[in-house]
């Protein structure tokens, strides 16, 4: 077999593997090049939101913990907060117990519950951006997007209608912003995806998929520097000719 024959038949695997694992290459460049040109707390969209919480002026008259946890027996932890909440600061307590947290006045112990118009004044104050305009506020009980996780339904979803499409995610519970999401961190979540080759779940940086096309990788390198070496050994072979 002549080395023209063995460089044909290096060229032609080489040109396949090519097609098959170049696009990949082609991707991980693209995605690698986002997740590191774009600053990580931009990404999380921590420019997006403040904090909210404010101390609670002495003269506030509160009920003592005895008296709380009197009312609420199977309480765990009790914490004294300030929320502001029907339009006004006001002090509460947090309850967590074997059924999750509540929120209760911290003076009358009634509890707390929040609806769409309470959530939207919580997610108003959270939002750091001048002139916010909320496009909507949704309960989520099931189906949420691919952006949240479904361990932390039910959940208030707040959409804003800005530059980046933010939505905020409050706890029904006890109106705390949850998560908060925006397109470039929706567009880095893509990147990552690809990048990992994890479709599903997009945690998994081991997946079969990324380990095989790591391995195709590998292979279509070693194809290329053979194909190198006989075109620099063509090159170097003396051309025939009369003396």
């Amino acid at each position: 077999m002549t080395q023209v024959t063995r460089s044909s038949r290096w060229r032609v695997w080489h040109r396949w593997l090519s097609l098959i694992f170049g696009v990949q290459m082609v991707l991980w460049s693209i995605s690698g090049a986002y997740m590191v040109f774009f600053d990580l707390d931009y990404i999380h969209g921590d420019h997006l939101v403040q904090e909210i919480t404010q101390p609670i002026p002495a003269s506030t008259s509160v009920a003592t913990i005895d008296e709380v946890l009197n009312a609420h027996p199977h309480t765990q932890s009790v914490t004294l907060e300030s929320l502001w909440y029907d339009g006004r600061q006001q002090a509460v307590y947090k309850l967590t117990g074997h059924n999750g947290e509540q929120l209760i006045n911290a003076t009358t112990l009634a509890p707390i519950s929040f609806d769409e118009a309470d959530i939207e004044a919580l997610a108003t104050r959270y939002y750091a951006l001048p002139e916010p305009k909320v496009e909507s506020v949704v309960y989520l009980t099931d189906n949420p997007p691919t952006e949240l996780n479904p361990a932390l339904l039910p959940i208030w979803q707040v959409n804003f209608d800005d530059f980046g499409s933010t939505s905020l995610y409050l706890s029904e519970s006890t109106g705390e912003m949850l998560v908060k999401r925006h397109t470039f961190w929706r567009g880095f979540d893509i990147f990552w995806m690809i990048h990992i080759m994890d479709y599903d779940e997009r945690v998994d940086i081991e997946t079969w998929w990324l380990q095989a096309f790591i391995f195709g990788t590998f292979i279509l390198m070693i194809t290329g520097a053979v194909l190198l070496v006989y075109t620099i050994s063509f090159k170097r072979k003396p051309k025939g000719g009369a003396a």
